[in-house]
């Protein structure tokens, strides 16, 4: 079968295989993979045995029609690797062997299909249960089968080392096997060499390498899970033998990983949880050597498996201090890109996770009263703001301010925050004139809305009469629901408002932010996942309709580009695609390059980027990094970029290290709304972004960009760095 065959029958076939072997350290990374295929192959039988099950396991999925993504990301092929190996290693080939191997690799699978959809219920992976049961199986079962003879590899293992490497390879083991190494690190990299079957030195210290290949975090934490369990066992008494028991010790290396940086953030919060975990996985292993010794099995991971499934499982059940640690809400398969990636989301993009609120008014008003107030938001009600129309002055009135007409709140219609149910309604409460206060009725007329369970708004003060919905009225975000009056404990019109977790007025407030809004100060600035304080000026985001068409991509658009530059003159296509999760992405065929990005309401936003970072488009993923899609001149948005992006690998490195507890390195985004270029017409839009990447507070390199909209379309990209224009024209 030609490799173009191959290809349209089973799209990514060799990236299903790299990847089976990188999922085992949850991983996805080819140079990796390859690293972790040639120690497989250190054992001849192990590596073939185990090859092929992953051959069986990914093309039988295909072939059951199983998820492609699936297949291709490793998920069912790995456990059957893991087996493979480990019948591999212990029975010599022949006829018998190559056929229980087949159906043990099917059993396997289908196990891995049936855990898959019981623990996704609740969120938890199957991580390497069907190895356990696959393995187990094969192992009870082959004592009962006179074809299968046990395996005399070890025998010979300098020999299939020869032929794999010849000499150079055989001096180079022999040089590290020679090696007079302190106990811990010996254990340390033959535990690790244990988890694809290779008791040695040599192949423990080539997996280390691969785990600082892939991830500095998982290298890292490795060490940190098995030097713990180490002090551990030498502090309580227990038998350092045990850690060397078919060094099983990679159940600290793996639980480490797993729990301190691939399926949480990490940070320290999560490193204090490994350290939780290393004397209750101790005490798993101990027991449960001494019960599985009687049936003559090995322990291997169920140490591990057992530990991460009851942390994660208690980890979603938390109602409170969700952030210590963090789960991973989207899994980039790098603890440090799902480590940056929520450093920069949590303020920019925290409100995805949430249903997304806007401020209850038209134009701009002034916060005259914020979170934690002087006078009434304290305590319960202390997540409440009071807003108010301000002049040019500071004024909130005009002329003496002594009617309630001066006012320039008074009677301004009042806004749903978001589409919901209307719970409860005061609408017959008089207006208090100014200066008096009705200390019965203290919130005055109001409406409650409840937006989902355990999420409602309030609006407070209102004009007497002025409610236009009913009790039970479903409401579209933006509806107009009354307006703003002096009503209740109120000695000036404003509008108080606030969330809170039940439909009760007066209710207990709660900290939720504000989607997006704008503020106006010197410069007029956008907020993202924010709340207004104190004596802010602030409004919706008003979107423009150029604008916003420009930025919306469809799935299998084309968009084509002249370059244009000092040094030659070409042209660039880009495509838009969506993956199986319907998420988009800008692709460069050329380069091979993604650019994926989401779209809100009022914003457009580039989330990460994969593939040449010396590409066109890898420029216009740093430049449009986020664009307000309601243009105003004047409008700043500032960000911070994800530190996966930084240029110099070197810097970097060290920073990966160091990333959960200390960050020495920053990149910067700005993005400015100038004034439009035809002041005859609206049509003409044009954005200036800059891009600063600082380390220790210094800038150490900028970059530059223009984006330039009309008639609905992007129609120019001017982008400068160390000192070279390029210019990208629409075709």
């Amino acid at each position: 079968m030609t490799a173009v065959q191959l290809k349209t029958i089973f799209p990514f076939f060799w990236q299903s295989i790299s990847n089976s072997y990188t999922q085992v350290f949850f991983a996805k990374n080819k140079w990796m993979g390859l690293l972790l295929i040639a120690v497989s192959f250190f054992d001849l039988n192990a590596g073939l045995s185990g090859l092929l099950a992953v051959l069986i396991a990914n093309t039988a999925a295909y072939l059951i029609g199983l998820n492609r993504q699936q297949i291709v990301s490793g998920f069912y092929g790995f456990n059957p690797l893991l087996v493979g190996l480990g019948y591999g290693i212990a029975f010599q080939p022949g006829l018998s062997f190559f056929i229980i191997l087949v159906f043990i690799t099917l059993l396997t699978l289908f196990v891995s299909v049936l855990l898959a959809g019981l623990l996704s219920k609740y969120g938890l992976p199957y991580l390497s249960l069907p190895f356990l049961f696959g393995l187990w199986i094969a192992m009870l079962s082959a004592r009962q089968i006179d074809q299968l003879a046990l395996s005399e590899g070890g025998i010979y293992f300098l020999n299939e080392l020869y032929l794999l490497g010849g000499m150079p390879l055989l001096k180079l083991y022999d040089w590290f096997e020679q090696l007079n190494w302190p106990q811990f690190f010996q254990l340390h990299f033959k535990s690790l060499g244990a988890i694809f079957f290779q008791y040695h030195l040599f192949a423990g210290i080539l997996i280390s390498l691969a785990l600082l290949l892939w991830s500095r975090l998982a290298f890292l934490f490795s060490w940190i899970g098995f030097g713990a369990a180490y002090l551990f066992y030498i502090v309580i008494g227990a038998s350092l033998t045990d850690l060397s028991y078919s060094y099983i010790g990679f159940n600290f290396i793996l639980t480490a990983i797993a729990i301190g940086v691939f399926f949480v953030i990490p940070s320290r919060h999560a490193l204090l949880w490994v350290l939780i975990s290393i004397p209750l996985l101790a005490f798993l292993q101990i027991t449960a050597k001494v019960v599985l010794e009687s049936l003559q099995l090995g322990v291997l991971s169920l140490p591990f498996n057992l530990v991460v499934i009851s942390f994660l499982f208690v980890f979603r059940q938390r109602e409170r201090f969700t952030d210590k640690p963090s789960l991973v809400f989207i899994q980039q398969f790098s603890p440090e890109k799902n480590l940056y990636s929520s450093l920069i989301n949590k303020s920019r993009l925290a409100h995805l996770e949430r249903i997304p609120m806007r401020l209850p008014f038209w134009g701009y008003w002034t916060v005259t009263q914020g979170i934690r107030g002087k006078h009434t938001h304290k305590d319960a009600w202390k997540f409440a703001w009071d807003f108010e129309i301000t002049d040019e002055e500071g004024k909130t009135y005009k002329n003496a301010g002594a009617q309630l007409t001066d006012y320039y709140c008074f009677g301004k219609p009042v806004l749903a925050p978001a589409s919901g149910y209307v719970v409860d309604i005061i609408n017959e409460i008089a207006d208090n004139e100014i200066g008096d206060m009705d200390v019965i009725n203290n919130w005055g007329n109001t409406v409650v809305i409840s937006h989902a369970a355990g999420l409602f708004s309030q609006l407070s003060h209102l004009k007497q009469g002025s409610v236009l919905v009913q009790k039970g009225q479903y409401v579209p975000e933006g509806t107009q629901i009354a307006q703003c009056g002096n009503s209740g404990r109120s000695p000036i019109p404003h509008l108080h408002f606030q969330f809170q977790t039940a439909g009760i007025i007066g209710s207990h407030t709660i900290d939720y932010p504000f989607a997006s809004y704008l503020s106006k100060g010197e410069k007029l600035s956008y907020h993202s996942s924010d709340q207004p304080s104190l004596n802010q000026v602030v409004g919706n985001n008003v979107l423009n309709e150029q604008l916003d068409k420009a930025l919306h991509f469809i799935p299998g658009q084309e968009i084509r580009f002249e370059l244009e530059n000092e040094d030659e003159q070409a042209f660039v296509n880009w495509k838009v695609e969506t993956d199986i999760f319907n998420q988009s992405y800008l692709y460069c065929p050329e380069t091979n390059s993604k650019a994926w990005f989401s779209r809100l309401p009022d914003m457009f936003y580039f989330t990460h980027f994969e593939g040449n970072r010396k590409s066109i488009l890898y420029d216009i993923f740093l430049g449009g990094y986020q664009v307000i899609t309601g243009h105003i001149p004047g409008l700043i948005l500032n960000d911070q970029i994800s530190l996966s992006e930084f240029p110099n690998p070197g810097w970097k490195f060290l920073q990966d290290f160091l990333a959960p507890f200390y960050r020495f390195l920053e990149i910067k985004y700005s993005a400015t709304h100038l004034k439009t270029l035809n002041s005859l017409t609206d049509d003409n839009l044009c954005i200036n972004s800059e891009v600063k990447f600082l380390m220790f507070g210094k800038c150490i390199q900028k970059r530059n960009y223009q984006f330039c909209f009309r008639e609905g379309k992007l129609l120019e990209i001017t982008s400068l760095k160390d000192n070279k224009t390029l210019k990208l024209s629409r075709v």
